[in-house]
């Protein structure tokens, strides 16, 4: 069974006991699944931002952190759709409340061990299905797994905004968003894909809170966004790029991030283009303007946050 890219499907096994992590391996690797293995919550939270499994398996007991309190982390990532089967695996009886608990938590199913082969296949083929076909669609759609609009989204979008604008003679603005420094980084230097999801994730609160129901968002990578602002001019669009980053700053705070993403976070920049409706431009024009914009920003050492489009 392939995925959406062409590859075997591929489930993360977050287990401490080895013997347990063979046994599910040597069921599922002769049926097509790729098996990536993690002995604690922290490797597989790790793990995660950067294989984006297709199907993930948790034990019970973990030497650093509860199950159920993993599967509730996972289910914050990035990296874990709303589709993404969790399975949990137990060697000891779980009571009522227990597996109430670990189905609240984003668990799809518990699996006492030993674990029937035939039984354990035959659920990981019908959930993997299942997330595979949403992916499908997902690919072929407008939006991303956030709710975000893609780049092709949100291309669309400003064509329909763009001609609402010259109908009704009003201005719109485009306003790209993401860090001060290209490729987020951890003080020890070292890159994280978890890192970057993590500040990505807090760039989406920010703008969830501070854009308008009219504003139309998307993504261009990680940690980068696109807002298209209609009956937005140029100051309009300054103004709305400092709201959303005091609102990522405010409710990272409120929130307790871990300080060094806080400090990336205070170093969010802009790019704004504005275009008035006696001077249309293309969407993509309107795209690529405040995308420039936004690189000088990011290129200019932290001396202004906010950057125009200027020809």
């Amino acid at each position: 069974m392939d995925n959406v890219s062409g590859s075997p499907p591929l489930v993360l096994l977050v287990d401490a006991q080895q013997w347990t992590s063979r046994s599910i391996e040597s069921i599922l690797r002769p049926r097509g699944h790729g098996v990536l293995r993690a002995y604690t919550g922290q490797q597989a939270l790790d793990l995660v931002a950067k294989a984006s499994p297709d199907a993930v398996i948790v034990a019970v007991q973990l030497p650093d952190i509860d199950g159920i309190d993993l599967v509730r982390k996972l289910r914050e990532s990035p990296s874990v759709t709303a589709t993404t089967p969790i399975l949990m695996i137990t060697a000891d009886p779980m009571g009522r409340a227990a597996r109430l608990e670990a189905l609240g938590a984003g668990a799809w199913d518990i699996l006492a061990q030993p674990v029937d082969p035939n039984e354990l296949v035959l659920r990981m083929d019908t959930f993997v299905r299942a997330k595979q076909a949403t992916d499908r669609t997902r690919v072929e759609s407008l939006t991303d797994a956030t709710g975000f609009y893609s780049v092709r989204g949100i291309l669309r979008r400003a064509r329909e905004i763009g001609a609402d604008s010259i109908r009704f003679d009003r201005p719109m603005a485009c306003i790209a968003l993401g860090p001060h420094v290209l490729g987020i980084h951890e003080p020890d230097g070292a890159w994280s894909e978890h890192f970057v999801a993590e500040i990505t994730r807090r760039i989406a609160d920010g703008l969830r809170s501070a854009t308008r129901i009219s504003d139309t968002i998307g993504r261009l990578g990680p940690g980068e966004f696109v807002i298209i602002a209609p009956g937005t001019d140029d100051g309009g669009a300054r103004r709305l790029a400092d709201r959303i980053m005091e609102a990522t700053d405010q409710i990272a705070r409120e929130r307790g991030v871990d300080p060094a993403q806080l400090e990336e976070l205070r170093k969010l920049r802009a790019g704004v283009c504005a275009m008035r409706a006696s001077e249309p431009i293309t969407p993509e024009d309107l795209l690529l303007n405040a995308t420039m914009a936004l690189r000088r920003a990011q290129a200019d050492d932290g001396a202004f946050r906010v950057g125009a489009y200027e020809a």
